[in-house]
């Protein structure tokens, strides 16, 4: 069973648990998947359908190179240690997805194709360098390309780029499959994943007798949990908000274009080290053409809208690296939600202040959301080797705020 039969999504609400997940999304769904294989009882609770919103919304890309986001203006040697950090957990993530499919038993899409991240100008070259030694030595294998060497590697890309960086173990998957895959594989192990069970209120109990702590109160009447995780993505911030909790999140549209199939020329996946773009080749021959564009904010339940102007202008980043999408047509766009970070870091942990309450939202979700589950679902089952890094705690400030960091997600 590759998809959660409707039947298991409609059965009763349990009235209690040992944990509660809010937000059927990837990482609530791969959550639920770890923790239920590790033994813990777990619902999850849903308000519409799973995966509707930024999980099967994004293109779907595996960005494991070190892209600017991450990358503070304060300096190489400033930002040495915390993009090692960054590398290492981006390394492990590679591994994990390369794995995924035969875990899960189940064609999730996986494509390992590699991945170019291009550099227009000889400053965005030197970030390229720079950056590659920190990956090396990180462990994740990326080679710099210049001159003869990217023109012979990538003839698709315009003759006037200056280099790029090229990681073989990037690629993608399909993000309409990999959330409900997590779900089926969590209700066979005991997980109850419920779909259309608005959760209206998480409410602390003073008394924690037979262990509950908190009361969630849904649609269809209430539920007890010892824990309970707040992976509901970009509204996020509205359900812990309620329990006087600020999380360092925010909402942000994002665009993707698809075009007409067109004969096989790309095979990497392909990023610009200082401009929004996602390009990569489909199986089916599409390209789909993302980065992060803006789309226009709508109030829920209706979905967020897209923006000529993004539609037009990541078109024309993806035209500028590869000449030969020129006359290719869009033939279908689409708008979705992420939730971002100010400081562009995940925001994953247990919040000192109201013990038991988990925040689970990562920004770059689609590439490292499968791993950070694993790591909180260990965390939580006390078995952890390495734990979630205090830096990504819902507790606290934003790291580099002020917008030092710019936001390009995948």
């Amino acid at each position: 069973m590759l998809l959660p039969r409707r039947q298991d999504l409609a059965g009763d609400v349990p009235t209690d648990s040992d944990v509660v997940i809010v937000g059927g999304g990837l990482a609530g769904c791969a959550l639920a998947y770890f923790l239920a294989v590790a033994g813990v009882e777990v619902v999850l609770l849903e308000r519409a359908e799973l995966n509707r919103e930024a999980s099967g919304t994004n293109a779907g890309s595996f960005h494991f190179q070190i892209a600017i986001h991450q990358l503070t203006g304060a300096g190489w040697d400033a930002d040495r240690a915390r993009l090692l950090d960054d590398v290492r957990f981006l390394s492990r993530a590679a591994s994990m997805w390369m794995d995924l499919e035969r875990e899960l038993r189940a064609d999730l899409g996986v494509h390992v194709t590699g991945g170019l991240m291009v550099a227009e100008t000889p400053e965005q070259l030197d970030i390229l360098v720079q950056k590659q030694r920190v990956e090396r030595e990180g462990g994740l294998e990326t080679e710099v390309l210049t001159g003869a060497g990217l023109r012979t590697f990538a003839p698709y890309l315009a003759e006037d780029l200056v280099g790029a960086t090229y990681c073989p173990s990037e690629g993608y998957a399909n993000p309409l499959v990999t959330a409900p895959a997590f779900a089926a594989r969590a209700i066979e192990a005991g997980a109850a994943v419920r779909t259309h069970v608005p959760v209206w209120e998480v409410e602390r109990l003073e008394d924690h007798s037979g262990g509950s702590r908190f009361v969630v109160r849904h649609a269809r009447g209430a539920l007890r949990a010892r824990r309970v995780v707040n992976a509901a993505g970009a509204w996020a911030p509205d359900l812990a908000r309620a329990n006087g909790l600020k999380l360092p999140l925010h909402a942000e549209g994002l665009h993707v274009n698809v075009t007409e199939p067109r004969a096989r020329l790309l095979h990497p996946v392909v990023q610009h080290i200082g401009r929004r773009l996602t390009l990569k080749q489909s199986a089916n021959g599409t390209f789909i053409i993302g980065g992060g564009w803006p789309a226009r904010a709508e109030p829920w339940p209706a979905r967020y809208s897209i923006r000529w102007t993004s539609m037009t202008g990541n078109a024309a980043v993806a035209r500028r690296v590869v000449p030969a999408l020129a006359d290719v047509r869009v033939i279908h766009t689409w708008a979705g939600v992420w939730a971002g970070s100010e400081d562009l870091l995940p925001v994953v942990g247990e919040s000192a202040r109201l013990p038991g309450y988990f925040t689970f939202v990562v920004p770059t979700g689609f590439t490292l959301g499968p791993l950070m589950a694993s790591l909180l679902a260990e965390q939580m089952t006390l078995s952890a080797t390495t734990r979630v890094p205090l830096e990504y705690s819902p507790d606290r400030a934003p790291v580099f705020a002020g917008g030092a960091r710019r936001a390009v997600p995948g």
